[in-house]
């Protein structure tokens, strides 16, 4: 892979990274939606379904930006997404069925992917700074916002409901 970022200008870069984005929100429409399902608390069933929802939307933004830069989406996989839904889906298999330790586990697999999601946001908006593309970086801008207030929400679910019950659990 780095001799073909070596041979590639930064247009042809943002665009590869741009693909692996696209990949990982297409992904995480299915892998929040099982997660959901899994989830013992309504609390967090909800915030999946959101998540889910959201990054369904993500997936039309980032078609959008395709289109204005005259690239097509691309099909394929992006690694880092399946060693992590990966993750999520062992997560689930090894911790018990209705209980709260279950839930965390589920945000902290959840968690791994967003933060992933809202570190490839923010390198690709500081690609942008360079390109001339205004109207992407602002859609870029939009779905970080909502990665950024996604992962908080969960941060405080955790934090104020089911961290706690988990260790309850545990006593």
């Amino acid at each position: 892979m780095v001799d073909q970022i070596r041979e590639q200008g930064l247009l042809d870069f943002f665009i590869q990274c741009l693909q692996d984005l696209y990949i990982a929100e297409k992904k995480l429409v299915n892998c929040a939606a099982a997660l959901s399902i899994a989830a013992f608390t309504e609390e967090l069933q909800r915030a999946l379904i959101s998540q889910s929802k959201e990054a369904g939307k993500h997936v039309e933004m980032l078609d959008n930006v395709f289109e204005m830069m005259n690239q097509q989406a691309g099909k394929g996989k992006c690694n880092i997404i399946e060693i992590l839904s990966d993750k999520a889906a062992s997560i689930v298999k090894t911790v018990e069925t209705g209980t709260a330790l279950r839930d965390a586990a589920i945000i902290y697999a959840v968690q791994l992917i967003a933060h992933y999601k809202i570190a490839s946001y923010g390198s690709l908006i500081s690609l942008l700074r360079e390109l001339d593309y205004p109207k992407a970086k602002l859609i870029l801008k939009e779905c970080l916002a909502d990665e950024k207030a996604s992962d908080s929400y969960l941060t405080e679910i955790a934090v104020d409901f089911i961290n706690p019950a988990a260790q309850r659990e545990s006593e």
